[in-house]
């Protein structure tokens, strides 16, 4: 083939790089003159965004001094702070390089002062990429409109832009004042059983006097300063809680040595004596006040008998001038404090409380911070010392033989110990959608409590599809956070207020009549959630139970041996796992709960008829051993992926030494539901880093009464049991925690 000449070749490429560079210049030019024509709005978006942030911020901040001045105030920052340190960063920048320098300053002051201000919310690692989004959402929404103002609207692509930019614009503003979206969920229906005492939520046949007792000086509160009706003490606390700013101390107009004792009373008109029931709020704003959100327990529990007071600890709260170390255990000694003062009032004759209070029976409600400072204070009434200033004496006693906690938290330690409490009686309510706390943390505090046997206390805890950490109050609401961040939450398969306000009736009252009013009719409700469903929102529950009459041979506590049992003559098996370990079970965000159990993983199309046993080398002895009226009892938490949400089932079986053998289905006695997936807030990016995992996994606990077996295989011996096998063939695939096997002789 003859060659092409050498200068054909030179025209030839010549030609094509002229091409590519007129190519080029059609690009560019346009590029940079769209750049030259919106680089001011991008500059005025990302100082906008910021300045709508901070004055947001204004919207939900107290600083005692009224609405109208915290508005303007956040305002004024808003604009003159923002603005100023834009400028700023503009005379900075331009003296070392002559740059867009508006551009630069606005989008480096943005992002450190967003960076800075969301972090004093949460943590630096969860509001980054917040940060980042923010930031960038202003930037692009400023070159949206900027370039159309800049060059008008005369230009087909400035119409366009803009228009592209009102669009922008109102998907963002929709996205944001939408309650969220509801998460994909199995409907698992559950069947009420028949109800066994009368409605606990339903007042009671009792008229209720309420009045209010208070140091008499309160700077904030009237009901509580000139107004009071029952003048009380102001005592010392400094010795339990932190530094008390001079900022707390003008708005509260009293120091940490004299903090008043203040109570709201739902008092039972009749002779009385009544059982004294405490409720204590946890952490909120200090100047938005927390104690009139449980005026709905009150009235409901006094007109059924209970002497009720809802505690005002508003001045232990967060400010915007800060908080105070130590906060839990004064809350806690604090509740101590109001019950020495009413058994002092109840013994004055000039006094609403005289002969109405009965002293042996004791109830402490808590919520959030509260509920944890609900099971410290009974923690402190067993003791003779402060465990963190031994100097500091105690001497209280008081018969305190229930708690109560809604929502709690579960971090404080007493000398770097978990707080565990014996032989009392404890409720335990949390939500799915708890978007403060976000894990299920009372769950440590329930297994914290110890039942011994010597008193008839019991344990029960009600897991809730769709409740908040905030509607347990009135005053709180449904925003588990601050506003604007209450923006990006997904409050929309969130219950109504009333209807979680409802279970905490039916389940509070219902274990103060139970506990306090020694009714056992209303025992198998904490048992079992199903005897309570009719007088229940609908939506999923789940829930555990203790009493001394339940016994367990194998709680997985001993050792790191998966083939033993807390029994030393059980020894395990198990075939045909995927996975098959002993482990502690952890929160959403990889925290443990303090519980060790064992995980079964399984999938028939990877193995069949997988199987955990336990193998009796020597008979059950009393109280272990099996008799026609006990139940076999365990708990299980489904541990599946977010994405497996069947419910899961399997066949519990016992062997007795003659070979004969029965089965039951564990969904015949109670259904397992599958796995729960929780989105709080509206967009995946924050997710994850804000609260971790997409499920939580729940323990439930199953009771199946060993007459089933019997009926399906009536030569099984009860007295010869000597292996119990899980059998896993019913689901075709699934993940389980298992624990707290035993059995339960109460039935």
């Amino acid at each position: 083939m003859e060659q092409e000449p050498e200068y054909g070749k030179t025209r030839k490429e010549t030609h094509n790089q002229n091409k590519v560079k007129k190519l080029f210049t059609r690009i560019r030019l346009p590029v940079q003159s769209f750049f030259n024509a919106s680089w001011k709005g991008a500059s005025y978006g990302a100082t906008l965004i910021t300045m709508l942030l901070i004055f947001a911020i204004g919207f939900d901040f107290h600083t005692g001094l009224g609405k109208l001045v915290d508005v303007v105030l956040f305002f004024l920052i808003a604009i003159i702070g923002t603005w100023a340190a834009v400028k700023m960063g503009e005379w900075l920048i331009n003296r070392v390089k002559k740059l867009p320098t508006l551009f630069i300053a606005s989008l480096g002051i943005s992002l450190t002062i967003t960076i800075y201000t969301l972090d004093q919310f949460r943590s630096l690692e969860n509001i980054l990429p917040l940060a980042y989004l923010l930031v960038a959402i202003g930037v692009i929404t400023g070159v949206l409109f900027g370039y159309p103002l800049t060059t008008g609207l005369k230009k087909p692509l400035s119409i366009i832009v803009l228009l592209l930019g009102v669009f922008v614009t109102g998907i963002f503003c929709y996205w944001l004042f939408t309650p969220g979206t509801l998460d994909e969920r199995l409907a698992n229906t559950v069947e009420p059983f028949s109800t066994v005492s009368q409605n606990p939520s339903e007042y009671g046949s009792l008229e209720v006097n309420t009045f209010t007792y208070g140091s008499g000086t309160d700077k904030q509160r009237d009901e509580f300063g000139n107004e009071v009706d029952l003048q009380t003490r102001s005592i010392n606390a400094s010795s339990m809680i932190g530094e008390w700013s001079k900022e707390r101390e003008w708005f509260w107009g009293f120091k940490d040595a004299n903090v008043p004792l203040n109570g709201r009373v739902f008092m039972p008109k009749g002779e009385g004596p009544f059982p004294l029931v405490l409720i204590v709020h946890g952490n909120h704003k200090m100047e938005d006040f927390s104690d009139e959100g449980y005026n709905y327990l009150g009235e409901l529990l006094a007109s059924r008998g209970f002497l009720t007071v809802s505690v005002d600890e508003n001045f232990f709260n967060s400010s915007w001038s800060g908080g105070l170390s130590g906060d839990i255990n004064g809350r806690a000694w604090l509740l101590l404090k109001h019950i020495e003062e009413i058994e002092s009032l109840s013994t004055q004759q000039d006094t609403q409380f005289f002969n109405k209070v009965d002293m042996d029976h004791i109830a402490l409600i808590g919520h959030s911070r509260g509920g944890q400072a609900a099971i410290l204070a009974t923690k402190f009434n067993e003791l003779d010392r402060y465990p963190n200033n031994a100097n500091m004496r105690f001497d209280f006693n008081y018969k305190i033989e229930t708690v109560i906690a809604l929502a709690p938290t579960d971090y404080q330690t007493l000398s770097d110990r978990k707080i565990e409490v014996d032989d009392v009686n404890y409720l335990l309510l949390g939500g799915s959608y708890d978007s403060d706390l976000s894990e299920f943390e009372g769950d440590r505090q329930y297994n914290g409590i110890q039942l011994t046997g010597s008193e008839n206390a019991m344990k029960s805890s009600l897991y809730i599809d769709g409740a908040n950490h905030g509607q347990f109050n009135t005053t709180w609401g449904e925003n588990d956070t601050y506003f604007p961040f209450t923006l990006l939450l997904n409050k929309q398969p969130l219950l109504e207020g009333d209807e979680q306000r409802q279970i905490a009736r039916t389940y509070v009252s219902g274990f103060l009549e139970a506990t306090l009013h020694e009714d056992e009719s209303y025992q198998p409700m904490f048992e079992d959630y199903r005897y309570a469903l009719e007088w229940l929102p609908k939506t999923t529950y789940i829930s555990q139970y203790e009493d001394p009459s339940y016994h367990i041979f194998s709680d997985f506590e001993e050792d790191v041996n998966v083939l033993t049992a807390t029994s030393p003559y059980i020894d395990i098996d198990a075939n045909s796992f995927i996975q098959w370990y002993e482990g502690e079970l952890e929160f959403r965000r990889d925290k443990e709960r303090g519980t060790h159990g064992v995980f079964l993983k399984w999938d028939q199309s990877y193995s069949k008829n997988a199987s955990y046993s336990l193998d009796l080398t020597k008979p059950l002895q009393d109280p272990y051993h099996f008799t026609p009226n006990s139940a076999l009892t365990f708990t299980a938490a489904n541990v599946s992926e977010a994405e497996d949400q069947q419910p899961v089932d399997f066949r519990v079986t016992l062997t007795s030494a003659n070979g004969e053998s029965s089965s039951v289905l564990v969904s015949d006695i109670m259904p397992m539901h599958g796995a729960l997936p929780i989105q709080h807030t509206k967009t995946k990016f924050f997710e994850e880093r804000r609260y971790g995992e997409p499920t939580e996994p729940v323990l439930q606990t199953f009771n199946i009464p060993v007459q089933l077996f019997k009926k399906e295989n009536s030569f099984v011996k009860l007295d010869e049991i000597d292996s119990i096998t899980f059998e896993f063939n019913a689901s075709p695939k699934g993940k389980i925690f298992l624990d707290q096997i035993g059995v339960n002789q109460s039935n």
